[in-house]
């Protein structure tokens, strides 16, 4: 990982997935954790590097590549973590990550990686929307719903941690459909991030590098998350069988899928546009035959 300032008293620890450090008064909140021990101990190196003491563990969701490190960090430094309520419950039990991206069964071996099963860590203390004082530094939570339920961005210091509530124009690049839960909280985290530009210095994502307005990367997402949604409205006129929404809408968004794990969480995608439809009237769910039928509502 690359340490890097991104103000007098904030910095960026680039790596697959980002981590970030609030300083102030030789104290330090970290912003994320990174995938495993390996990322861990930079992480504590750093740290030590900078001379400050670790005050505090902030984990903006429970996905395994930003939370991953936290039982080592938190072992190594005796720093608490912090988490959204819903989010710290994976974050103590991450077996439910793998859960519910193969429907609350037993999940096969292709969801049991670090990837998708992190390490467990003990949550000290739930954050709630608002200003908070971590450790004696002082922190700015605000809600970014929709890639993960309790989703939330961190700001200190003049600088913005937004998590994965944007992606950078490469990442959308690269994954085409982008793992959403809530397609409507998504939007409206996405219409809401350019009022955020003007008061931060520096916008910090969880994959890519610090930018100084967020505006841009907001509209091309919500531009993405727009077409994502179309593909799987177009789909399901013409087919009603959810593999087969999967895959048209995969096709239609030029995602060659490649591995069983890339599979579910773009069909978890897929599910959160037919929900959306299903919640604007625009498309019903029933049984026929014994199989689950989507369908596209007439007129709507």
């Amino acid at each position: 990982m690359k340490l890097i300032q991104v103000a007098d008293s904030v910095y960026q620890l680039r790596g697959g997935s980002n981590v970030g450090l609030i300083v102030q008064d030789g104290r330090a909140v970290l912003v994320d954790s990174g995938l495993d021990r390996d990322t861990a101990r930079k992480i504590v190196r750093a740290v030590e590097g900078l001379n400050v003491r670790l005050v505090g563990v902030v984990i903006t969701h429970a996905h395994a590549d930003h939370f991953g490190g936290a039982a080592t960090v938190r072992a190594r430094t005796g720093a608490p973590v912090y988490a959204p309520a819903l989010e710290a419950a994976v974050i103590a039990n991450p077996l439910l990550e793998p859960l519910y991206l193969f429907s609350g069964a037993a999940p096969p071996a292709e969801l049991r990686h670090k990837f998708t099963l992190a390490e467990a860590c003990p949550v000290d203390g739930v954050l709630g929307i608002g200003d908070q004082v971590l450790g004696g530094v002082p922190a700015k939570i605000l809600p970014a719903y929709g890639h993960a339920p309790g989703q939330v961005m961190v700001a200190g210091e003049g600088v913005c941690f937004v998590a994965d509530a944007v992606f950078a124009p490469d990442v959308l690049h690269k994954h085409g459909i982008p793992f959403y839960v809530d397609i409507d909280q998504t939007a409206a985290t996405l219409a809401a991030l350019p009022s955020l530009d003007g008061h931060y210095a520096a916008f910090v994502p969880g994959h890519g590098p610090a930018v100084p307005a967020i505006g841009p990367w907001a509209a091309e997402n919500a531009a993405r998350l727009a077409a994502i949604r179309a593909a799987v409205a177009a789909a399901l006129a013409e087919a009603d069988d959810l593999g087969c929404i999967v895959q048209l809408t995969a096709a239609r968004m030029g995602l060659q899928i490649s591995s069983p794990a890339i599979y579910w969480l773009t069909q978890t995608t897929v599910l959160a546009c037919l929900s959306a439809l299903q919640a604007a009237g625009a498309a019903n769910v029933a049984i026929l035959d014994n199989r689950l039928t989507w369908k596209p509502v007439v007129g709507s």
